[in-house]
């Protein structure tokens, strides 16, 4: 054998290339998992039982992520248990002798469970819950540092205490709420004080106490995900310096929960996520927060129109530092027009690079006009969906038009990824005069309309290729199940308008290439 591969770097950075570096990122996703894991999981088994050489540095990297807990079970004495149809069932009890003769694969977990997919317990009988539980140690995993947890019940909740260990950076819940994990979730700032990410979905708001006698005990804090915390909980959060992604969510059980006293975060996050079942769920927490934030992305479901939205929107703009924010999605579902006045409060995010307003139901009423104001308003927009997401079915309709987008272009330069829904026939002739009056834009390539009005494919690829020469893809959107006959005609014929404009492209390139232009 080389005498490289009698070093541990060495053979630990060829096994981590072997297993996708799984094991020093310990960010697994579901579809990598999926795909060969268990031929590279298989391929270090099969290398740990090689030689002594390689098998430290193959148990390390084998053992560092585990998705369920049952091959712990599995290297216990084969007499101990046996695999039924349903998974494990123990024959014997397991005595401190067989715990010792596993304790070196213990120690190698660091990360327990399947991120998106989080770790389920339906093939786990609670007589193994049992035995897991009655370890000899303090810890079952005393290395663990992350954590993807979901069951609900209160066994497999005391299995989480035990899992729940000083070196635990990063915690994931998706759970339903019960009495035994409101017991466990206000311990997790004592037990776990080095957490640096923390996630909860499912839980009952009741529990929002619990996780904020938790929160309050974390001082290495980067990331939070919750629904609604209390005031002292959010008094500690705004003084974090580690603070970069909080997300909370307002439910509507959480009305009036809280009362909030005026909070400012001494540091910008890097995104904050607000999600509510309607404005005037979080209009409370934006009267008493003062936040900065480089993304925000607000999502508030289907509404109805109230005084509310436009308090919740002036509210936004002042509370959150405006001339911060450089990233902005407002995901609002309503069934009444979305108007320039609804959205002018968002004129003051004048920083904005990528601004998303996602219409969904084609009840977006904003004209050439208005886009203009909008535009002026975001000088520096890089990337920009406003209604190509809705289906604009008759009698509603797009109020933007091609003129309208030229303007968008010419106040904004710098843009490179559009996304707009517009009513594109009142352009149905290619004429001898310059489209958009001379702009051109040489930064986008592609161009999302959504299910945009079209009635004269050619003079749109005419207008289209003029302002954005280097314009290759346009994607248009079609629904077969809401009202196809529509938007599949659309569809169609921006179809037929791509088809020309690479056409068009081609001509082009003739013609600069008989002039010897290249």
């Amino acid at each position: 054998m080389h005498s490289c591969l009698h070093i541990y770097e060495v053979l630990r950075h060829i096994f981590s290339a072997l297993n996708n570096y799984e094991d020093i990122t310990l960010d697994v996703q579901q579809s990598f998992r999926a795909n060969g894991a268990d031929v590279r999981r298989q391929t270090l088994a099969r290398l740990a039982r090689t030689c002594r050489t390689f098998s430290e540095p193959a148990l390390d990297v084998l053992w560092a992520h585990i998705d369920t807990l049952n091959p712990v079970m599995a290297c216990l004495l084969r007499h101990v248990w046996s695999r039924r149809r349903h998974g494990l069932r123990l024959n014997v009890r397991v005595q401190t002798s067989h715990w010792r003769g596993i304790e070196k694969y213990l120690t190698r977990v660091r990360a327990l469970g399947i991120e998106r997919s989080v770790m389920h317990m339906d093939d786990f009988s609670l007589e193994l819950v049992h035995t897991l539980c009655s370890h000899p140690w303090p810890f079952l995993l005393p290395r663990l540092e992350k954590l993807f947890w979901s069951d609900s019940s209160c066994e497999y909740t005391y299995l989480l205490s035990n899992l729940l260990s000083p070196t635990l950076t990063e915690l994931h819940l998706h759970t339903m709420d019960n009495l035994f994990m409101r017991s466990v979730l206000p311990k997790l700032g004592v037990t776990c004080p080095l957490m640096k990410s923390f996630s909860t979905t499912g839980l009952d708001p009741a529990a929002s106490v619990s996780v904020s006698a938790a929160v309050c005990g974390w001082h290495q804090l980067k990331a939070l995900s919750t629904e609604v915390v209390d005031g002292p909980a959010l008094l500690h959060l705004s003084t974090l310096p580690s603070l970069e992604h909080l997300q909370l969510s307002f439910l509507s059980l959480n009305r009036g929960f809280f009362k909030y006293s005026p909070t400012t975060f001494s540091n910008p996050l890097r995104h904050l996520t607000i999600r509510a079942q309607g404005s005037e769920l979080c209009v409370p927490f934006f009267e008493a927060t003062w936040i900065s934030a480089r993304s925000v992305y607000i999502s508030l479901g289907n509404i109805p129109r109230s005084s509310s939205n436009e308090t919740f929107l002036l509210l936004l703009a002042s509370r959150v530092t405006a001339q911060q924010v450089q990233a902005l999605s407002l995901d609002l579902t309503c069934d009444w027009l979305l108007t320039i006045a609804e959205i002018m409060p968002l004129f003051s995010f004048c920083a904005l690079e990528e601004l998303t307003l996602p219409s969904t139901s084609g009840n977006l009423a904003i004209n050439d006009q208005d886009l203009i104001r909008a535009a002026k308003s975001w000088p520096k927009l890089i990337k920009l969906r406003l209604g190509d997401e809705g289906m604009w079915i008759t009698p509603a309709r797009p109020q933007i038009t091609l003129y309208g987008f030229a303007s968008l272009l010419l106040h904004c330069p710098d843009l490179c990824t559009v996304g707009l829904g517009m009513d594109a026939t009142s352009y149905s002739a290619v004429t001898p005069e310059v489209p958009g009056g001379g702009v051109i834009n040489t930064k986008i390539t592609t161009l999302s309309v959504g299910a945009s009005l079209i009635e004269n494919p050619l003079a749109v690829a005419a207008f289209l290729s003029s302002v954005l020469p280097n314009l290759k893809n346009i994607l248009s959107k079609v629904d077969t199940d809401f009202v196809s006959n529509q938007t599949e005609r659309r569809h169609t014929k921006w179809a037929r308008a791509a088809t020309y404009l690479r056409d068009v492209d081609m001509i082009r390139k003739q013609e600069r290439a008989g002039l010897g232009i290249y």
